[in-house]
């Protein structure tokens, strides 16, 4: 078993690391799904743990174990819930039905930094200044604003290809997070827009996004590398 999850814990790596599905992957709706999407996608074609269902929780933290071999750090507390949901909705047995939302639930008080650290510190960092070489920092990112809208085409779609931010070359691939509901990108794009000192590169009159200007983006699909032709339009 262990030399099976290990050839697997490879052949992913090596076939899905810094590569975004073409077609948007959907995983099954429970506590912890955006746990996943956050973590996992950032590596991985998210279709692999579809693929692999069926698995009984002890099997998916074997593997999430292995990963830890080739860089993944993440605190206990979240390799538990990454195990429990790929346990209850990718594992062996029928997975239960949704939750059911509460109108508490679905109208939340958003704190765009806590959803920032939750979903996209794992590669920008908490501080906003990403990682050199892999990927380009939020802190002092012009791209913020070359547009109102911009960052919600980023987000929803994704994005792939070279891009230069503060003088340093980034040429990888950006998952989309279309999986977080509009409010959610809303407060993040706002948060990444105020911090790190970035909101004095605001320009003058740009309003904060609102869950309204997500929406009205939602449906108009683009692929990671049409938003790349997106920014190189806004940049001349």
């Amino acid at each position: 078993m262990r030399r099976a999850i290990l050839l697997w814990a490879v052949a992913c790596l090596g076939l899905g690391l810094g590569r975004a599905s073409a077609d948007e992957i959907t995983l099954p709706d429970g506590p912890g799904r955006d746990l996943v999407y956050a973590r996992c996608q950032t590596c991985h074609d998210l279709g692999y743990l579809k693929e692999s269902s069926g698995i009984p929780a002890s099997a998916w933290k074997d593997i999430l174990v292995t990963m830890y071999g080739f860089g993944l750090r993440i605190p206990d507390a979240e390799k538990a819930q990454i195990v429990t949901y790929l346990g209850t909705y990718l594992g062996p047995n029928p997975p239960p039905a949704a939750p059911a939302v509460s109108t508490a639930d679905a109208a939340p008080s958003l704190n765009g930094g806590k959803l920032f650290e939750q979903n996209c510190s794992a590669c920008h960092q908490k501080t906003g200044k990403g990682l050199p070489a892999s990927f380009p920092p939020l802190a002092g990112n012009s791209d913020l604003f070359l547009d109102r809208l911009y960052p919600v085409h980023v987000v929803l779609n994704g994005l792939t290809g070279k891009i230069e931010v503060g003088g340093k070359t980034f040429n990888g691939t950006m998952p989309s997070f279309a999986h977080l509901d509009d409010a959610r990108l809303a407060a993040i794009l706002n948060y990444v827009r105020g911090a790190w000192g970035n909101a004095a590169n605001a320009p003058a009159g740009m309003r904060p996004l609102a869950a309204v200007d997500v929406k009205g983006l939602r449906d108009q699909k683009q692929t990671p590398k049409e938003v790349h032709g997106l920014r190189a339009s806004l940049l001349k």
